[in-house]
């Protein structure tokens, strides 16, 4: 296990948060049709455009993933975000009926792709054959500043753009970007408590946008050796989504008489100082760490947690930092007892929109009855050095 102890980050609200809304696209559907089907145990297959080779049969095959069918198509880089988030935001304003409510001053937060796989690709499979000196190093500033370029693109067009496909229903006073893997969300739901906290704004939107399925993002996967195929036993199934979630105060909701379907009671986020391609073991001392942060701010703590709803994805680093996050709960004291849910399962991996896509499971699951307790547990793990968990409450009444 590292040894280097985690750097945690806690935020505690005054108040809790009331979630009035979710939204989400993904291979299953909309947030309400895709939870139930995960719910039932369902998945939906694509044959990809890339193919490995299969060594008992000598031939090739299309890898296999999860794609939202017949609203990506024919699009990608940016364009395909936006395709996503568009689909994401119309369900959110659907199922909160955001319509018929009165304008008042929003943030809009947003997690997106970060850039752990490109930077490793690049170094690993781009230049690799290089042999040190002025032409590797000056290829690899040049693609650093690349990909810097790109991250910059991204938080410049596509939320202005994702929100001027919304108005005027949408009016965000504060809007900002969140770069990362699967973790990041925690993050973002820290920003928003700090927001409310401090009446920046009277509502947030919290989402996330990621796709592993097409073009550059799917070879680049693929070309690290992280997907699961036909001779690869442990790896993941790349997938794609969007998900987005409406937060307010609990008094703001009941003036407005929307419909509380959870409370966020807790968001905490933890470092890690290495990533998934140092190789190092990694010995869930950063998610514990933000986990039992969490269950800090709760009575009765983890002890009525009924789901934990957990990012593992089929790869070995990630099934390794989750069992040694459980011994070290256990070792606090800390029950463990609780079941397990795996978005990656029904949606394949979703990168920086896993955490979103967690909490709109979490929140249909107490809505319909089957949290099988009063608390939901968020765990994240990312790729890169960040972890971070969520705590979900049933409303009262």
């Amino acid at each position: 296990m590292s040894s280097t102890s985690p750097q945690t980050s806690l935020t505690v609200s005054g108040h809790p948060l009331a979630i009035t809304g979710v939204g989400m696209v993904s291979s299953l559907g909309g947030v309400v049709q895709a939870c139930a089907a995960a719910r039932a145990g369902l998945t939906r297959w694509t044959e990809l455009d890339a193919e490995v080779s299969d060594e008992d049969t000598l031939e090739m095959e299309p890898l296999r993933g999860h794609a939202v069918r017949g609203l990506t198509e024919g699009f990608e880089g940016v364009g395909r975000l936006v395709r996503l988030g568009d689909a994401a935001l119309g369900d959110l304003v659907r199922e909160a009926a955001l319509a018929r409510a009165a304008p008042t001053r929003t943030a809009v937060l947003l997690c997106l792709p970060g850039n752990l796989y490109e930077d490793t690709y690049l170094e690993r499979r781009e230049l690799s054959a290089l042999p040190e000196g002025a032409l590797k190093q000056r290829l690899r500033t040049e693609g650093l500043a690349e990909l810097e370029n790109h991250r910059q693109s991204l938080e410049r067009r596509l939320l202005p753009q994702l929100l001027a496909l919304h108005q005027p229903v949408l009016r965000s006073q504060v809007s900002e970007c969140f770069f990362g893997g699967g973790a990041i969300l925690a993050r973002a739901l820290q920003r928003a408590m700090e927001l409310m906290g401090s009446r920046t704004v009277e509502r947030c939107i919290v989402g996330g946008i990621d796709t592993y399925v097409h073009g550059r993002p799917l070879g680049v996967v693929q070309g690290l050796g992280l997907l699961r195929g036909p001779n690869v036993a442990t790896g993941f199934f790349p997938g794609e989504a969007a998900a987005f979630i409406l937060l307010e105060r609990p008094n703001a909701a009941r003036t407005r008489e929307a419909r509380v379907q959870a409370v966020l009671r807790a968001a905490a986020t933890a470092q890690e100082p290495f990533h998934r391609f140092s190789g190092v073991t990694p010995g869930g001392a950063a998610l514990s760490e933000a986990i039992a942060a969490c269950a800090r701010q709760a009575a009765p703590g983890l002890r009525d947690v009924g789901r934990a709803i957990v990012s593992l994805n089929g790869d070995d680093f990630r099934a390794m930092d989750f069992g040694n996050t459980l011994l070290r709960l256990g070792n606090a004291g800390l029950s463990t007892a609780f079941g397990h849910w795996f978005p990656a399962e029904h949606f394949g991996e979703l990168g920086a929109a896993t955490g979103a896509v967690a909490v709109c499971m979490g929140v249909r699951a107490m809505e319909r009855g089957y949290a099988g307790g009063r608390c939901i547990l968020g765990a994240l793990l990312s790729d890169d050095t960040s972890r971070g968990a969520f705590l979900l409450e049933a409303p009262e009444g």
